[in-house]
């Protein structure tokens, strides 16, 4: 372990400078206060029993109950000072890593956000405030034992301090055995726990297709691994363990008897004898705590890594918030190629569309429809080229005011833990009022009434207690929550039936008359009928863009394009009389 502190934890108790120093100095009055043992065991041999005296035995019983006392009135302090320490590294640090996290799991694909960072600094906090940093916060005072033995005779100091020497390098030594296979069974475990979560996440298609019994024999090989890594760290401490027992009962020995053989030769008194037993017990204790909770230490400095890991992914650039927008889209020269691949999902794909404008994007499978919404709504960087929303970087633009600008629909609709109506006013604090009138807008209001508890009925962690029409039409709703000027909707009729589908070109019609942009990725020639201009990609390559009734007859042969209805003219004026 290295003594220097990683920039990450000095960081984080930046804001625990003056808790840290009391707690040192706190860990130094402990140790100090230690030595009241001693010296009681000194007076009591030397003095009491030679005496008779039961005045200088009261005297120092009440000094030893004094010390005894106070020591234990600073060690709850010391407790309590580094659980505010680990509350501070936990308010420093996990907010923004919680963005991390996200910002990682968006530019990764929009896959599962991988929690386990947040689990590391959990860890890291507990390592800082357990009994692996007390043990370790009183190993530096260990000297000030030693030098109390060599002040009652050197040869006993030198005992000591030839017993620390070889109990801190049976401490290196255990540390060298158990890190490989510690690291190793962290890794088997890592790859057991994420096989496990993906197995219970798609446990449906597990048990439809008998998946479970193949999947069930890598599963025992990860977990047979991590036993057998963990086994032998086990093993191999306790074996370090019980030779630092031999050592320090060695050393006891050793110590008793240089002291008998000074005692009889009169350069030691029996006091001394015990008290010298006494410190150096306490002198190789701390020693012998952070042996006995190295796989912790280990773990702990373990979880350090990762979350620094987690922290070193680049963070978001953010521009200031800028006012409300029109809803004019410009996407100039788009192109995006996803991390660790060698093709781009998107090339230069360039088009403009005005406030009130919608357009339908088509193409085959992975032709970078979805990539493209996810580049339009900010959610992931350009490779090259940007995307602009009234002139400002859709990407930089601040992501609580671009929200409350922009809806969109992904292609599969996840929606939170929590209600109805705090998923539609996407968790913000907000009257009933705006709440009905997204869902209203949507085409969902009737949908929601017919619910157990109307807008009050829970949805659960993935929303699985309603359908996936439901789940669609609630995200709808979701979408155009709050008066937005662009929406994007990816395949928003996937999952929807007759009413829902109505619903849905009802409410194009809608935000057109709204003045609203819509993005709407499509297969169903159908769906493109209520647009204004249709976009067509191919591997990734702009292929078409035009007017609906001008692109229809390219991606669709034979599919008539319904009349729109002609405008009603104004009636004309009455002749003056």
């Amino acid at each position: 372990m290295a003594l220097a502190i990683p920039p990450l934890l000095k960081q984080g108790l930046a804001g625990s400078r003056s808790a840290i120093w009391a707690t040192v100095g706190f860990s130094f009055a402990l140790n100090l206060l230690t030595l009241a043992m001693p010296v009681f065991t000194i007076q009591l041999y030397n003095r009491v029993l030679s005496s008779g005296s039961g005045a200088t035995l009261a005297l120092i019983s009440v000094a030893a109950i004094i010390a005894f006392a106070v020591a234990g009135v600073l060690e709850d302090i010391r407790a309590q000072l580094l659980v505010a320490i680990g509350c501070r590294l936990d308010a420093a640090l996990s907010a923004p890593l919680f963005a991390r996290l996200v910002e990682a799991a968006v530019r990764s694909g929009g896959g599962r956000a991988e929690g386990q960072a947040l689990r590391d600094l959990d860890t890291l906090r507990t390592t800082l405030t357990g009994g692996a940093a007390l043990a370790l916060l009183d190993i530096p005072w260990a000297p000030l034992f030693i030098i109390a033995c060599a002040m009652l005779h050197p040869l006993l100091g030198l005992i000591a301090l030839v017993g620390a020497g070889v109990l801190i390098g049976l401490a290196l030594l255990n540390q060298s055995v158990v890190a490989r296979p510690l690291a190793e069974s962290a890794r088997s475990g890592e790859a057991s726990y994420g096989l496990t979560e993906a197995v219970i996440r798609n446990a449906e298609v597990v048990q439809a297709m008998g998946m479970l019994p193949a999947i069930m024999g890598g599963w025992r090989d990860l977990r047979a691994g991590l036993m057998r890594q963990q086994s032998a760290a086990s093993v191999r401490n306790s074996q370090v363990g019980s030779l630092i027992k031999f050592v320090r009962m060695l050393l006891q020995i050793a110590i008793f008897g240089a002291g008998a053989w000074l005692v009889v030769d009169q350069k030691l008194s029996a006091g001394a004898l015990f008290a010298t037993s006494l410190l150096t017990t306490r002198a190789l204790a701390p020693i012998d705590q952070v042996v006995g909770m190295w796989r912790p230490l280990v773990i702990g400095v373990a979880s350090l890594r990762r979350v620094e890991s987690a922290f070193a992914a680049p963070d978001r650039l953010s521009a200031m918030a800028l006012p409300h927008p029109e809803g004019r889209l410009s996407v100039e020269n788009l192109t995006y190629v996803p991390t660790g691949a060698r093709a781009a999902a998107l090339m230069n794909v360039s088009f403009a569309l005005e406030p009130g404008e919608s357009l339908g994007v088509v193409g085959a499978s992975a032709a970078g429809k979805s990539t493209l919404a996810r580049l339009i709504v900010g959610a992931i960087r350009p490779s090259n080229g940007v995307v602009r929303l009234d002139g400002g970087d859709a990407y930089t633009w601040d992501r609580e005011a671009f929200g409350r600008a922009v809806g969109y629909l992904p292609q599969d609709v996840e929606l939170f833990d929590g209600t109805i109506r705090e998923n539609i006013a996407r968790f913000r604090d907000v009257g009933p009022a705006a709440i009905v009138a997204a869902a209203q807008l949507a085409g969902a209001h009737e949908l929601i009434l017919r619910l157990p508890s109307g807008y009050d009925t829970p949805i659960g962690a993935t929303g699985a207690t309603l359908s996936g029409g439901q789940r669609q039409r609630i995200g709808l709703a979701r979408a155009v929550f709050g008066d937005p000027k662009l929406i994007v909707l990816d395949e928003p009729n996937a999952n929807l039936d007759g009413e829902g589908e109505g619903a849905l070109q009802a409410l194009l019609g809608k935000l057109k008359s709204r003045g609203v942009t819509v993005l709407m990725i499509a297969h169903r020639p159908s769906s493109l009928v209520a647009l204004d201009k249709v976009l067509v990609l191919n591997g990734g390559g702009l292929a078409g863009f035009g007017p609906v009734a001008q692109m229809l007859p390219m991606i669709a042969p034979g599919f008539a394009l319904p009349a729109r209805p002609a405008p009603v003219a104004a009636p004309a004026a009455a002749p003056a009389a």
